[in-house]
Formats: structure tokens, C-alpha cells, sequence
């Protein structure tokens, strides 16, 4: 510390460090804290401060200064009144209104100085007050006719006229936290014997007429709220994590997107329509998603390892129970041509195999086998077709840099065979594979081109010379 300063009134100290970027810090010294109330760093072109001293009269103000420079300091609060959600201007007045995740509301007025002044003709505001509104912190902040509007942690929904008493509020909907407020840009309509309108908590006890106005949570879900009769519809849901899982049907323009929350959603992509969900219980993300060939069912893999085969047009179970043989996250999920068999990829670097039986004249799915067949993560798992009988081939790729073949004729419950092993370089990982040839539908220009180039040839030449690997493609 190379200057150190007291307040008249012994509430508050400054120090400013003598380190090559320097710090003035304002204390609360006595009270139990030991973090600053507030830090500033100085630029060095400041020259080096070695002298600082409160404005006796005003333990807001303070100057400092080095052998050729003075700086003065404007500080603002000394109460904690938490992180700043959203601000508002207020309904009437020259102020400023900030809501806090601590449940405050700090309130700001706004200063013109007058056009003969000769320092600055920019306006500027200072903290008039703070208001302790409530315990919950106040995640909206808005305004909307006479009234001052927030949204909380809690889902409440409350209104306070200019003064900030309290009008009338929202606490039975149970919502989720309060994430956005937009108001009709309709005016109230007056109210008429008819309507249906709540009576405010005023003494007075009149209407509570306010205009109708659209609700969204963290929860990702969106509400329109009428105020006559006070009815909440649900708009919508989306995902309100990560989407981790995008899947194609086959020959619909269907798309399936899954989330990390565990919502599975289906789309049509032409008409650019929603049409149906599942939200899977807590604790289940969804992690990745495929269809089938034919298009009937979704297999679905989760963040914790439960594997799901659904119906893909109602989303319900299509086995009675899931499958639960994996114990970390399922990031790859495929089916063979023909459907009998489903093959999963986990985070442990396992290949799991289920396939079709049939019991009492029902084709069912059962667990086949699993192998923790990679020593790294596997990017790439993959069903092709034997050329010469039509049945299914199954290959895993992984960040090892093994391609791994598995011989799903001679496996049986719980042993997964290999067939064969294949090092695919020696100091690239690979990423992804594909089956080539048939490259089926129309190719963009590029990759037509790129298929008629020397590259291409030299490389397609020399995977020709090995015939037990002519149709796979490998990218790094």
C-alpha cells in the first residue's frame, strides 16, 4: 500500500497499491468483509499515485495524485445491493430504476447540467435510494401504462404504480423463474359489465385493468396471459438446454431434435411445423437420436446411459422398458438396413448390440451384447451390407485409430465378436466414415468435381488394393 485515506466519519478507508498497475480500493473496515467494497485499476499514463484523502464534507468523493497528475474519484453506493438484472426509465419522472438478483430496486436520478456549465453539458445520474422490494431476486424489470412491472426467481408477476407501493400480483400460475414480460402493444380495453377483471390489493379495491401481455420462463416455455378472467394459455415449449441430438426420417421431411433437458421434438421442416413432443423424466438428457430405414421407430440414447427405441410418430416406448446396460452417456445410435439390429456407442469406448427376436408370434427387441472394443472415444459407428448374402456389418471407429469390424452372426448373449481390425493411420485421429460407393441422390458441384480429381484417384487406387476395405471412407 502506497497511500491510505479515512472517511470524516471513520465508516470507510482508501488505499492504492503500489504495485506496477495500481489499485484504489474503497473499504467497509468495519465490518466483518475482507474483499473491497469496490476496486478501480489505473492506467499507467496516470503516472504513479502516491497521495489520496476523502472529500471531508462527502465520503463519496476522493483525489489522488502522482508528481505530475491529479485524478478525482466519484463513488456510489455503501450498501450491497447484488448484480444489476434489468433497468428501466421511470413512468414520469427524470429517473432511473435498476432491479437486483438481492430482490432491490435501486433507484437513480438523472442530472442536466445546465448549458453555462463549464465542465460537461453530458447528463448524469446518482443513486438517490434503494428499496428492498422483496427477498426473491427480480430477474424483469419493465413498465407498461401507469404501472411498474417485475417478473422474480420464484415466477411471481407483481405490479407497483410510481410510487413503487405495491398494486396487484401474480403468484398462483406456478411458474418457472420469470425470463421475459412484452405487454400487448393494444391498449386495455375500458372495463364494461361483462368483464371479468380482478379487483387490485389497494384499500380502495378497484379494478385491476392492465393490458394482456406474453410470458416466458427459463423453464422454456411461453404463456399468453388475458386479464379479463385472468386465463393463462401455454403457448409452447422448447428446449431450455443444449441440443445434442438432430436426426432425418428417411423419406418424410421430418426432422427429430433432442435436448439435453431430455425433450425429444419432431418437426416438419417444409411446412416449418411443430407436431409433437415427449419430455422424458428428470435426469434423462438426450444425447443422440436416429431413424430407422423405414422410418418407424427412433432410437434415442441418453446422458446417462439408457438406450430408448420409440415409435417415431407418437414418440411412445416401442419395448415395454429401456434398455439401462450402458453407465455413462450414449453419443452414437444406428440400425441396420434390414431393422433387425440396433447398435449403440457410449462415452467408455463401448459398442453395445440389440436386435429383433420373435416371442409369442411379436417381434420384440432384446440385448444382444456389449464390448468396450476402443481404448478412446468412438467417433463414427456405422451398418453396411455383405455384397454377397445381404446381411448386416457393423464397424465402430475410433479416436484409437482403430477401425473395428464386428462379426454379428457368430455373436451371442453377452459376447460381442470381432471380426477384424484395421489401423487407419499412425498419427491423425480420425473423425467420421461413410460407405462408398453407392453415393446415392445428386451431388453438389464441388464434390463432383473433387471425385474427378487426381487426389481422389490416387487415393481410391490405393484403397482398391485392399478389397476387404473398398467401400468405406475414412475423413481426419
Amino acid at each position: 500500500i502506497t497511500a491510505i485515506a479515512i472517511t470524516q466519519d471513520a465508516k470507510f478507508l482508501a488505499t492504492i497499491s503500489d504495485a506496477e498497475v495500481q489499485k484504489v480500493c474503497i473499504w467497509r473496515w468495519t465490518l466483518a468483509v475482507e474483499l473491497p467494497a469496490c476496486t478501480l485499476e489505473l492506467p499507467k499514463e496516470y503516472g504513479f499515485q502516491n497521495y489520496l484523502i476523502f472529500n471531508p464534507t462527502n465520503n463519496k468523493e476522493l483525489i489522488s495524485n502522482s508528481k505530475t497528475q491529479t485524478i478525482y474519484y466519484s463513488w456510489t453506493f455503501n450498501k450491497l445491493v447484488g448484480k444489476f438484472s434489468q433497468s428501466v426509465f421511470h413512468l414520469n419522472l427524470t429517473q432511473v430504476l435498476s432491479a437486483t438478483m438481492e430482490g432491490k430496486l435501486v433507484v437513480w436520478d438523472i442530472y442536466y447540467p445546465p448549458p453555462s456549465s463549464s465542465t460537461s453539458n453530458f447528463p448524469f445520474i446518482k443513486p438517490r435510494k434503494l428499496v428492498h422490494l422483496q427477498k426473491e431476486s427480480i430477474t424483469v424489470l419493465t413498465t407498461v401504462d401507469s404501472y411498474i412491472v417485475t417478473g422474480d426467481i420464484k415466477g411471481n408477476i407483481k405490479f407497483y404504480d410510481h410510487t413503487l407501493s405495491i398494486v396487484n400480483w401474480y403468484n398462483h400460475f406456478k411458474l418457472s423463474a420469470i425470463r421475459t414480460l412484452s405487454f400487448s402493444k393494444t391498449s386495455a380495453s375500458r372495463p364494461t359489465e361483462k368483464s371479468n377483471l380482478s379487483a387490485d390489493c389497494t384499500l380502495k379495491g378497484d379494478l385491476f385493468v392492465v393490458r394482456d401481455f406474453i410470458i416466458g420462463t427459463y423453464d422454456a416455455t411461453v404463456y399468453h396471459l388475458t386479464a379479463d378472467g385472468t386465463k393463462l394459455e401455454k403457448l409452447f415449449v422448447e428446449p431450455r438446454d443444449a441440443v445434442c441430438a438432430i436426426s432425418c426420417h428417411p423419406y418424410q421431411p421430418l426432422i427429430a431434435v433432442g435436448s439435453i433437458c431430455g425433450m425429444i421434438k419432431v418437426w416438419d421442416y417444409e411446412k416449418k411445423k411443430y407436431l409433437f413432443s415427449r419430455a422424458f423424466e428428470k435426469g434423462l438428457g438426450v444425447q443422440s437420436l436416429t431413424y430407422n430405414p423405414e422410418g418407424a421407430l427412433l432410437g434415442a440414447g441418453f446422458t446417462e446411459g439408457t438406450v430408448f427405441i420409440l415409435d417415431s410418430m407418437s414418440l411412445e416406448n416401442e419395448s415395454p422398458e429401456p434398455f439401462r446396460y450402458s453407465r455413462t452417456s450414449v453419443t452414437h445410435v444406428s440400425f441396420s438396413h434390414d431393422s433387425k439390429y440396433m447398435a449403440t456407442a457410449d462415452v467408455s469406448f463401448t459398442v453395445a448390440v440389440y436386435m429383433v427376436v420373435v416371442k409369442n408370434g411379436q417381434r420384440v427387441w432384446e440385448y444382444l451384447a456389449r464390448l468396450r472394443s476402443h481404448q478412446n472415444s468412438i467417433r463414427s459407428l456405422l451398418f453396411g451390407v455383405h455384397l454377397d448374402s445381404n446381411d448386416p456389418r457393423l464397424l465402430s471407429l475410433g479416436k484409437d485409430r482403430f477401425l473395428i469390424e464386428y462379426n454379428l452372426i457368430k455373436s451371442y448373449k453377452d459376447h460381442l465378436e470381432v471380426l477384424d481390425i484395421h489401423r487407419t493411420d499412425q498419427g491423425n485421429y480420425p473423425t467420421c466414415m461413410v460407405w462408398y460407393p453407392p453415393l446415392q441422390g445428386a451431388l453438389p458441384a464441388y464434390l463432383q468435381q473433387w471425385l474427378q480429381s487426381e487426389t481422389f484417384q490416387f487415393h481410391h487406387q490405393n484403397v482398391q488394393k485392399d478389397t476387404s476395405w473398398t467401400s468405406l471412407w475414412v475423413a481426419y
